[in-house]
This record gives structure tokens, sequence and C-alpha cells, in this order.
């Protein structure tokens, strides 16, 4: 069974956020610079680029995650200039967190050393970035353990991200030229099984003055102020209420929103934290650029299906069962992943094919990628409303997944792209 990613830049004035998370799009205006010419990477085979123009989309990494080739672990760069030949990325091979830090720079965790059956500590997660003009990579930072989750601010000047290294998972914030240094305490991972709720992300704020950590598996959702590392904000996790999840940031002003077990709540600078949406159980939050609408999944007796919502009014519109993870990628157009019951826990799983959803019409076609996995990133000319993290399938992405699963948090695996983990 395949799986889709697809990493994009948006055209235009669009804004957009990576995991997964939020899009808005403008097609490229007629005025827009002409970009760089790539680096001349080899021609991949085996793989069509979707059609990123009729989406406005500009460019897209795609990561193999065909089940029936799991040896097969391919990078591709496609551009909608140029979608006759992707690209093949052999620099991101087996890397995770990727990102578009701008037009022509991408943003990535590399992993080095261990194998197979090698425990976290073997590892070494190296912050790198490739640059598409030149071919040329560059190593930001180096830190032991496995990087679970990862993120830039806008201007790429700053990563946050934090590894699992020794049964515990350990949070790491690297300003410009200076060596990462911990912003938080390191958290003992506990043996539980994963659940639909978990969530791995490091977001920063539009505006880079803060960078936001969800870590469901050590029930934290931690907010801290970039340029000092000081603790903001802290959710309280876990019990009744359930784990502190779903988080999405906002992409005007210092404001993110959550949901627990009572539905989904909102944080702002000016005035702290605040219901917003009672009941709620959202998973995947998209929103659009302008923030007047978000698109979303809930569950209804093991059955997904996605939602879509104007933020000041409430006013909801309801789309058919079986849709799952949606990321808006224009007002009126959703990419959404295709789920089908199973015998398995949680009663679903994707089906690896990625659906085009018209929300005016209703209209449905199938964007061309089963067999390859896919989430967003932001372009030159945008605000991203997320800078890094996935879902913990994870988040995040549309990645074959079930509601819970048997494995202990405690003994977790080298990250595969492509495979459902370490987006």
């Amino acid at each position: 069974m395949g799986l889709a990613l697809l990493t994009v830049i948006l055209g235009g004035c669009g804004q957009t956020s990576p995991t997964t998370n939020t899009t808005a799009s403008a097609r490229p205006s007629n005025a827009a610079p002409s970009p760089t010419p790539l680096f001349a990477f080899p021609v991949a085979s085996g793989v069509t680029c979707p059609d990123l123009a009729s989406l406005g989309l500009e460019r897209a990494l795609l990561n193999a995650a065909d089940q029936n080739h799991p040896d097969r672990r391919d990078v591709v760069l496609c551009d909608a200039r140029d979608t006759a030949h992707p690209r093949s990325l052999q620099a991101l091979v087996g890397s995770s967190n990727q990102r578009f830090l701008g037009r022509d720079l991408i943003g990535y965790v590399a992993l080095k050393g261990g194998g197979p059956s090698s425990t976290p500590d073997q590892f070494t997660s190296v912050v790198t970035t490739l640059n598409l003009t030149t071919g040329q990579t560059a190593e930001l930072a180096s830190t032991p353990g496995i990087a679970l989750a990862a993120g830039w601010s806008a201007d790429g000047s700053t990563v946050a991200y934090f590894t699992d290294s020794r049964g515990a998972h350990q949070y790491w914030l690297k300003r410009g030229g200076a060596a990462p240094v911990a912003f938080s305490t390191t958290a003992t991972v506990g043996g539980r099984g994963t659940s639909r709720d978990d969530m791995l992300l490091v977001a920063f704020s539009p505006d880079g003055q803060y960078v936001l950590v969800v870590d469901t598996y050590v029930y934290r959702l931690q907010l801290f102020r970039t340029a000092d590392g000081t603790l903001v904000y802290a959710a309280p996790s876990g019990g009744t209420g359930g784990l502190r999840t779903a988080a999405v940031w906002a992409h005007s002003g210092a404001r993110f929103y959550f949901r627990n077990n009572s539905g989904v709540y909102q944080w702002d600078s000016a005035s702290g934290i605040s219901s917003f949406i009672p009941g709620l159980k959202w998973t995947t939050p998209s929103l659009t650029g302008d923030d007047r609408f978000v698109a979303y999944a809930v569950e209804t007796d093991s059955m997904p299906h996605v939602e879509t919502r104007v933020m000041s009014s409430g006013a909801t519109t309801v789309f058919p069962p079986w849709r799952d993870s949606p990321v808006i990628v224009s007002e009126t157009t959703l990419l959404v992943q295709e789920a089908a019951a199973c015998q398995c826990p949680g009663g679903y799983i994707g089906t690896g094919k990625t659906l085009v959803v018209h929300t005016d019409t209703r209209a449905e076609s199938d964007l061309g990628i089963t067999g390859w996995q896919y989430r967003t990133a932001p372009s030159p000319t945008s605000i991203p409303a997320v800078s890094g993290g996935c879902r913990s399938t994870t988040r995040p992405t549309f990645a074959t997944r079930s509601r819970a699963s048997t494995r202990s948090a405690s003994r977790m695996k080298r990250p595969e792209i492509g495979r459902g983990r370490g987006c």
C-alpha cells in the first residue's frame, strides 16, 4: 500500500505551513522574478510529478513510500516549470524534517551512524541545508540521538529540535552561528502505546518571537521565547483532559490553537489561554493564509471525515467520510488522504491515495502520487503558519496510520522518511 507526502513551495503571495498543516496560495504573478536555475541534479526514474501549476504550487518534494517496495527511499524534487524532469536529491535520502526555507534552500535533519537494529543513542542528528542552485550542503549543528521534530524560523536563522537518546527527550535551540543550547528540561520517556492524538512538533510563530513544542510522548505542550529560551506557557497534559495536541499557529499575530478532550483552545500573547471551540476534537488542522477558514479531520465511530469551518462565525461544512488529514492549498482547494476500513487498531488506515477536493463544487480528483509521501512548506514570499514537526503517524503527514499502536514510546526506532515516521 502506497503513501503520499509532498513538500511544496507556493508561488505568488500565498501562505503555507509545513507539515503539514496550513496552506493558502496564489498563482505566480506575471511580474514575479524568474527563479535561479536549478543545479543539475540527476533526473529521477519511476516517478511522475503531479500537476503543481493547477494547484498554484511551484515546487514539491516527494518521498518514496510504497509498501510494496520498502527498499525504495528516493527523495525527488518536482518543479512546476519542468514537471517532465523530476530530480533526484540523494543528499536527502534517509533524512527527516524536510522544509523549504526559501525557493532554493531546503532544511532537513540528516541521520548518521547506527544501523537497522541500533538504539537512538547510537545515531547522530545533523541539522543541514541543501542549496538547490549550487547543489551544496551545509551542516549547521550536530547532536547525539534521533531528531523527532525540528522547525526553522521564517527567516531560517534559528532552528529548534528535540532528540531521543538513552530513553529521554532533549530539546535544543540554535540561533544563528551559535552552538545549540538546551531550552527545556530533559524528559524521560515512559512506555505506552501510541495514539492517533500523539504529536511531535516544533513550530515557530510567524514573527519568530516564540517557539512551540508539542511532545505528547512526555505529555508536553510548551511555549518558549526564542530570544532567551524562557518558558512562556505550559499546558497541563494527560489525566482526564487528555493530551494537548493538534496545534497550529495562526498566520498573523502571536496566536496558536490546540485541543484536548474538552475542545479547541487558543493562546495569544495579549490575553493568554482561552477556550475557542468547546467539544471539537480536531486533528491535522490547516488554516488559510488569512486565518478566516480552517480545515481539519474528525473521527466518528472509527470513521474519519473532513470539515471546514469559518473561524469567526463557526459555520461548518462537512465532507463525505473516509477522508483524512486535509491540507489547504487555496481558499477552495484541499488535499486530503483517502482512508478505508480495516481489521486493525482504530478500524481504518490510509489507502495511499491523495485527493484534490474543491470545496466550492465538492468535486474530487486523484493527485496521482500514490506510493509517495508529501507535506507542505513555505515559499520565500509567504509567512509560515508552522515551521516543522509532525503528527506521530507523524504530523504529521499523509501516511498509513491507525488510531493506536502497541509500539512502546520508549523504544522509538530510527525515523524513516516515507514510512510514516521522522516527518
